[in-house]
């Protein structure tokens, strides 16, 4: 038989890493970090109620992970906007994270999926050399594909 392509989880976390690079996301979270400093600091600029960058670092951090605790609140009309604006750019990152991951899964069991067909057709193609107990075998595991097929709508 031959090494599975999803044998090893090292394997797995290089083909998401491999995903993950293939939509930049890397650049996409450097980004998000600039975003989140430079909104920061200008929040810490422009908002009087915000007194030092450890606040203002906070209150984007509240904001970006929507955990609003409300320790901190900006009054500002230029705070109020740049936090919809990290607000919905959070969500859209989170989204696209969300994205990569649940495809990368989906494309997993596919792989899964072709290798077992791979297998089950290797097994056929040596159907006169098996012995009695490998042939019951391949019986039972067509059976349970042709019922696990019945349930598919596709």
């Amino acid at each position: 038989m031959a090494t599975s392509l999803l044998s090893t989880p090292v394997r797995q976390g290089r083909m998401l890493l491999k995903s993950l690079l293939s939509i930049n996301f890397h650049l996409i979270l450097l980004m998000y970090l600039v975003v989140y400093v430079v909104f920061s600091l200008v929040i810490w600029m422009f908002d009087p109620d915000i007194k030092d960058l450890s606040d203002a670092l906070w209150f984007t951090f509240e904001t970006a992970t929507t955990i609003g605790y409300g320790d901190i609140l900006v009054d500002s009309d230029i705070g109020r906007i740049l936090t919809v604006i990290l607000s919905i750019y959070s969500i859209a990152v989170v989204a696209i994270f969300t994205g990569v991951i649940a495809g990368f899964y989906v494309e997993i069991m596919k792989l899964r999926a072709h290798e077992s067909a791979t297998e089950f057709l290797d097994e056929l193609e040596r159907l006169p050399e098996l012995s009695h107990e490998e042939l019951v075998s391949l019986s039972e595991r067509a059976k349970r594909f042709r019922m696990r097929r019945a349930g598919d709508p596709f």
